[in-house]
């Protein structure tokens, strides 16, 4: 057959191999865009970590400079007032004294009194894995507001917030200025494990869990904690423990962390679930179960309270 001449010959690509072309290109630039999304993913988790063991390092630094064992208590800050304190008899606040106030040990006093005491800064307190839009950086933290010597005294800038069960409706007072849950500051939690002494197995801060540690149903599978670190179908989520080591987890039970409950001895413990450490613990620092959450508050020594956060669809947990 014969050749055909050089300026006959066919040029370029058929349309099947230009589509094949096409196709192949495609594939390559999203495997391409798939490893960029998932090293970068990997770089938020470790900067999340990161960030989280300077706020645990703040709150020993705390400790430390007051000469206390404990990690910062609001309510031994801002103490209640003492009865006949003042010159014509009347009750008033002194500094350094009086009874604790258990009201005051929340989550949003907890970390405005640390940044009040300068020993973190509020940008180290939103996650760069946050998925809640409710959740934002307190700008202009008011340091001016600290007056511990007022008669009404003030410790920290009150308008820090931690309310992560509202909606982000633009409210002033729709805003969770933290993305990390804690340890409950109050009973025996308090008084045995928020302590500078904490041991390795000891989760003192972290990435938000499920309310009341759910780990199925809406409150689950519709939990904002679901989408902080890959797969995005599971909670995994970072842990500062007592030792300052921070690590990535993937289970509400970490390895080592059991909970001593009665009969049935060490179990293990749904660090993101209440239970009842005085009837599942000798009173020992071994006993007793880990329960971290975003609080409202201590209004007595016997009830301490979880903050709902809001699932992705906008509706309350149950």
């Amino acid at each position: 057959m014969p050749h055909k001449p050089p300026h006959l010959r066919r040029l370029g690509f058929t349309l099947t191999e230009l589509l094949a072309v096409v196709a192949a290109t495609a594939a390559l630039l999203t495997c391409a865009t798939c490893l960029a999304r998932a090293s970068l993913l990997r770089d938020l988790t470790a900067d999340d970590a990161a960030r989280l063991g300077e706020v645990h390092r703040g709150m020993l630094r705390a400790a430390a400079d007051r000469g206390s064992t404990h990690l910062p208590l609001p309510g031994l800050i801002r103490r209640k007032q003492i009865a006949g304190a003042l010159p014509n008899g009347a009750s008033g606040f002194v500094p350094g004294l009086g009874p604790e106030d258990l009201a005051q040990n929340n989550t949003a006093n907890l970390f405005s009194s640390t940044i009040a005491g300068q020993f973190i800064h509020p940008n180290e307190l939103v996650s760069p894995v946050e998925s809640n839009p409710v959740v934002k950086v307190k700008q202009n933290y008011n340091h001016n507001a600290y007056n511990p010597t007022a008669s009404n005294p003030t410790f920290w800038d009150p308008t820090f917030l931690a309310n992560i069960f509202r909606l982000n409706d633009g409210q002033s007072t729709s805003v969770c200025h933290t993305s990390y849950a804690h340890l409950a500051i109050h009973g025996e939690r308090k008084r045995l494990r928020w302590r500078s002494s904490a041991g390795s197995m000891q989760p003192l801060l972290g990435n938000r869990g499920t309310f009341k540690g759910a780990t199925s149903g809406n409150n689950y599978t519709k939990s904002y904690s679901l989408l902080f670190h890959p797969p995005l179908d599971q909670w995994d989520g970072n842990l500062a423990f007592g030792d300052n080591h921070v690590s990535l987890e993937h289970s509400f039970s970490p390895q080592g962390t059991t909970h001593q409950c009665g009969s049935f001895g060490e179990t293990p413990d749904n660090i993101f679930a209440w239970q009842d450490f005085s009837t599942c613990s000798s009173g020992s620092s071994t006993g007793g179960d880990t329960w971290m959450c975003i609080s409202i508050g201590a209004p007595n020594s016997t009830t301490y309270a979880e903050a709902p956060e809001k699932l992705t669809d906008g509706t309350n947990p149950t």
